[in-house]
């Protein structure tokens, strides 16, 4: 039997320092609960029962897997290879801050493997960095890029955001152009989403977070692929912009619904229709792993319908968009039938084109892409 692919995510849940905006599943925690977490997650890895699978590609995320010990990183990456199938192309990338990663810490990661970097620079304007609780400055932004490049690494993306407090389009088009002068292989652009319980959200409750208007935010968003597009990036995915030959390949593993499996507190595996999300809190992942308790907080089963409606929604956000046919295999359906009347409301107000064998989100529905993502999980 051939094994099936799936791709393989770390979740390092540590940072320097946490950002106003960040909501996801990190701290600012220092000392040797950082060593027992990164060895708890590799001691998952080595222990997994769902080692029977060939890997075509790899994440590191967090939080800033560039922030601990890199021998720490390096030893689980080793321990991905001894345990699965990796394949020999396979991409393998990480997550790093341009404060706490320098060319030394560089050249280990390449060396060990990894070659895909995704950087979080955000903004190359000082003051802006400072109000999202940065740890960098746009000069340390350039001197890590360049300590990459000289590292060797051939793949580098630059994580952007837009719609920041007190954000201007001029502000945005300087970034943009300062990005582009980098040459980088891949950008991603991102609006600034205030999520509840962060610093930021509490601010704007008080009336104190000076945020663009709406259509400051989508002029920046529209002249964002205008002038990634100019500067021969294809725009592959509505936040995200590519050379020929760089679209995130893991990405596209989560874009298309396929499988993968999640190591790390919080981590979030998908495979044979079920989702399960590890343990958040670190403290109580270290200790699972070692008295051998369950490591799954959450989990749940999607029948076809669910995994259907969830497969065309994250298809939609590629410029690809929706393979028909291939959809169609998948699941044993007919997608025009079933989904008649949310492909008629679409394509009457000219926010969906539909052929035979595609559909798309067109030029005028980008701005409004959730809302029609959302239409088909219904």
């Amino acid at each position: 039997m051939t094994p099936e692919r799936v791709s393989v995510y770390v979740h390092i849940p540590f940072c320097a320092k946490r950002c106003a905006y960040c909501d996801f599943n990190t701290y600012a925690w220092r000392g040797a609960i950082v060593r027992d977490t990164l060895e708890a997650i590799r001691l998952s890895i080595e222990r997994t029962e769902e080692a029977d699978v060939v890997v075509p590609t790899i994440f590191f995320g967090g939080g800033t897997p560039s922030f601990p010990a890199p021998e720490l990183i390096v030893r689980i990456l080793e321990t991905i290879r001894e345990r699965f199938q990796v394949l020999p192309d396979a991409e393998i990338s990480i997550e790093v801050n341009p404060g706490s990663a320098d060319r030394a810490r560089y050249a280990l990661f390449r060396q060990a493997g990894f070659n895909r970097l995704s950087m979080g620079v955000q903004s190359f304007d000082d003051r802006l960095l400072v109000a999202l609780g940065r740890v960098h400055t746009a000069n340390e932004a350039f001197r890590s890029y360049d300590a990459a490049r000289q590292a060797g690494f051939g793949n580098i993306n630059l994580d952007l955001m837009f719609a920041l407090p007190d954000h201007s389009l001029r502000q945005w088009q300087h970034t943009l152009r300062t990005a582009v002068s980098l040459q980088p292989e891949h950008i991603s652009c991102y609006a600034l989403t205030v999520e509840p319980n962060t610093p930021f959200f509490r601010l704007n409750q008080r009336g104190l977070l000076n945020l663009p208007d709406e259509d400051t935010d989508l002029k920046m968003y529209l002249y964002t692929i205008r002038a990634l597009t100019r500067a021969g990036y294809e725009h592959y995915e509505i936040s995200n912009f590519a050379r020929r030959g760089h679209r995130c390949q893991h990405n596209m593993v989560y874009w298309r619904n396929e499988q993968y499996l999640g190591f790390g507190p919080g981590a979030v595996s998908y495979r044979r229709g079920v989702r399960w999300k590890a343990i958040r809190n670190p403290r109580r992942f270290v200790q699972a792993v070692h008295s051998g308790a369950p490591l799954v907080q959450e989990e749940e089963r999607l029948d076809a319908t669910a995994s259907l409606g969830e497969t065309l929604m994250l298809m939609l956000r590629l410029r690809d968009g929706v393979d028909v046919k291939a959809v169609e295999q998948r699941y044993g359906v007919n997608l025009p039938q079933r989904y008649a009347h949310q492909l008629n409301r679409l394509r009457r107000l000219r926010l969906l084109e539909v052929t035979r064998d595609r559909w798309r989100i067109t030029t005028k529905g980008l701005p409004v892409a959730n809302s029609v993502c959302a239409e088909f999980l219904a």
